[in-house]
């Protein structure tokens, strides 16, 4: 009889993820994210078009949304890291470092939420006009898929996981958190650069509002 063949380790005996299985979550997990960024571009779309319009008026600095975009960063750096010493087998460290990613995750989440209660409180809340609504929708809709993201990063705090699954697991969920780095770095930058001047232009509405 011909042998059945090992599946490959990591340093330590850790097998790693059988390949038909990690190219099938691969693939749902771009799909998802083609999803999401093709609904936040319509939705970035309709930002700049309703920006041109006459009577947008824009929110004051919020100079929290940098601190909050730190700790994404942060978190993600973590989070990679803890993806790269799972698939070495370094397991400990990347634990150590899982913890460390959800702690500043959920940092940024608790940020954005307090840059909503101070808006709230200076009088900017969702209904004051176009640009407070669209400021909320958007931050919120990004919040909550960093709120999924979270979900999938609790998903690995069981013991009970295989050490192939976990070194996965965290790939994909690292990838995942990647993705909405991106995107709130495209986010954030239409918040802080864009202008009703420059939507204006961008939508070949220089006229309007007078």
């Amino acid at each position: 009889m011909r042998p059945v063949p090992s599946w490959p380790s990591m340093p330590g005996g850790v097998p790693v993820a059988q390949p038909h299985r990690r190219a099938a979550s691969q693939i749902a997990l771009w799909w998802f994210m083609g999803v999401v960024g093709s609904l936040f571009a319509l939705m970035l779309a309709a930002y700049v078009m309703r920006m041109s319009l006459g009577d947008w008026r824009p929110l004051p600095p919020v100079n929290a949304l940098w601190i909050n975009t730190g700790m994404l960063v942060a978190a993600c750096i973590v989070m990679q890291s803890a993806a790269s010493q799972a698939r070495r087998g370094e397991l400990r460290r990347s634990r150590r470092d899982w913890r460390a990613a959800g702690v500043l995750a959920l940092a940024f989440v608790g940020g954005q939420i307090w840059v909503w209660h101070d808006l709230v409180a200076r009088h900017y809340g969702v209904s004051g006009n176009p640009a407070n609504s669209f400021f909320f929708l958007l931050t919120g809709l990004h919040a909550l898929h960093l709120l999924g993201g979270l979900v999938a990063w609790a998903c690995l705090a069981p013991r009970r996981i295989t050490h192939a699954v976990r070194a996965r697991r965290l790939s994909l969920s690292a990838q995942y958190w990647h993705f909405l780095l991106a995107l709130w770095i495209v986010l954030f930058a239409a918040i802080v650069n864009l202008t009703p001047e420059i939507a204006q232009r961008l939508c070949g509405t220089g006229g309007a509002g007078g």
